[in-house]
């Protein structure tokens, strides 16, 4: 969930450098060149880490470390019963970001990317009412959570649409697969602040981790998406699409 939105704020701090009315040194554009393009971007992304990390106000690129995720809210019964939510959460970590892979195809306006985060650490809040297998799970209160070894792979999909006869980015869809290696998880509140209770349960939680995240990453993928598709267009949506990749 949460790398893959640091990943999404990435790439597309990079295309749009275009904000700016005069470019930073910092910020490589990359021309619309099909054969140079996935390494200009790849070279950009790399030039941008110290402003990523510290953020880039013009770009409206929130700073990586710490990154914080305001509020993301699951809420499905397809499944299991589900209704989660985390706010306030507070994400180190992001900055050490590593890109596995990138490319874009000029011709039908499409990026995919895989980004690895060696290892994430959150804090925030978190209102929880679900059931995992034959496991209760309610409560609000703190959470605490570290993850290691983290991939997000992105499919970013757009088209060219006139506005004021000039064409403008707009991206269609976004798809997010998330990968975690493993992860460690606690959750305080759960039963109204019974600890005994709470502490089997996270312990249950841990020794069921694989099953806890198989069920809540689809409902997690599909909200970071939608949040993540709405951000990438209020980005985009000023900028001439010949400002953001000018032609070779």
């Amino acid at each position: 969930m949460v790398y893959s939105s640091v990943s999404i704020l990435v790439l597309l701090s990079v295309i749009s450098g275009g904000l700016l009315a005069q470019i930073p040194e910092y910020i490589k554009i990359c021309k619309r060149d099909q054969n140079t393009i996935a390494s200009c971007v790849l070279n950009s992304i790399e030039s941008l880490r110290p402003q990523l990390i510290s953020g880039i106000p013009e770009l409206n690129v929130p700073s990586l470390e710490p990154f914080y995720i305001p509020e993301i809210v699951a809420v499905s019964g397809d499944l299991v019963p589900l209704k989660a939510s985390g706010k306030d959460v507070k994400v180190s970590g992001a900055g050490n970001f590593s890109i596995k892979s990138i490319s874009v195809d000029l011709n039908t306006l499409t990026i995919r990317g895989r980004v690895r985060f060696p290892r994430l650490h959150l804090d925030g809040r978190y209102n929880l009412d679900t059931q995992i297998l034959i496991l209760p799970l309610r409560g609000e209160g703190n959470l605490v959570a570290d993850a290691v070894k983290c991939e997000a792979d992105i499919l970013l999909r757009s088209r060219l649409v006139m506005r004021d006869g000039k064409e403008y980015l707009e991206f269609t869809s976004l798809k997010v697969d998330i990968g975690i290696r493993d992860y460690r998880i606690r959750l305080e509140g759960l039963f109204n602040g019974n600890k005994a209770l709470g502490d089997a349960t996270n312990e249950a939680i841990h020794q069921n981790r694989g099953e806890f995240l198989k069920t809540m990453l689809p409902y997690l993928e599909k909200t970071v998406s939608k949040i993540l598709l709405d951000t990438a267009n209020k980005i985009v949506a000023p900028i001439p699409f010949d400002e953001l990749l000018p032609k070779a």
